[in-house]
């Protein structure tokens, strides 16, 4: 079985891109984790408990931030917007893997991940979500203890898994039949979703 690479919480790719794009214009950008552009990824986090009193678009820097007690609808508007700004600024869609029918609300948005171009990167930086303070290793003290204790907490629902070295994700097990432990699709982000809010918003 081919390893799968799960990265923290679901815009690591659009982030990147994001980088890129911004590097070409002498700024930069910090690291987040979520397919934002494509919309592919599935939230990790859609808990049903406030825990933080974050403000949804309260970031400083006028980017929208994240919360933990965020519901499916209210992150996904979030990145919808997102996915709106990057196609009315040029990105192309990822052909047979948009939904049909109008653009809307930007959820059923799959987006061309090649970067370009750059200027709808730029033009729509500010439209970026943050991840929530509490998966942001520069603003959580506590971060990879509870990173680790996240993948036990994985490890506990039967997944055979281990912690990249990094702590930017987790990989299966090798030499295991069954490394997922029956856990595939919807069952496997709630399984995530639930040891994101048990772990990361827990107050430590």
């Amino acid at each position: 079985m081919t390893n799968s690479i799960h990265r923290v919480a679901a815009g690591l790719a659009a982030v990147t891109v994001l980088a890129v794009a911004l590097t070409g214009c002498g700024g930069g950008a910090s690291s987040a984790d979520k397919d934002a552009a494509s919309g592919d990824v599935a939230s990790l986090v859609t808990p049903s408990a406030p825990v933080s009193a974050t403000p949804a678009g309260g970031a400083a820097n006028g980017r929208p931030q994240l919360r933990l007690d965020m519901t499916d609808e209210e992150e996904e508007r979030l990145w919808g917007t997102y996915n709106i700004c990057l196609h009315d600024n040029g990105v192309k869609l990822n052909d047979g893997r948009s939904q049909p029918g109008p653009v809307g609300d930007g959820t059923g948005l799959s987006l061309d991940q090649s970067g370009e171009p750059k200027a709808a990167y730029v033009a729509c930086a500010n439209k970026l979500p943050l991840q929530p303070p509490e998966l942001d290793p520069e603003k959580n003290p506590n971060y990879v203890s509870q990173w680790n204790d996240y993948v036990q907490c994985l490890r506990g629902r039967g997944m055979k898994i281990h912690s990249l070295p990094d702590g930017s994700g987790w990989t299966y097990d090798d030499g295991v039949a069954d490394p997922a432990g029956g856990l595939e699709g919807p069952a496997l982000a709630t399984v995530e979703r639930e040891c994101t809010m048990e772990i990361f918003g827990a107050q430590k």
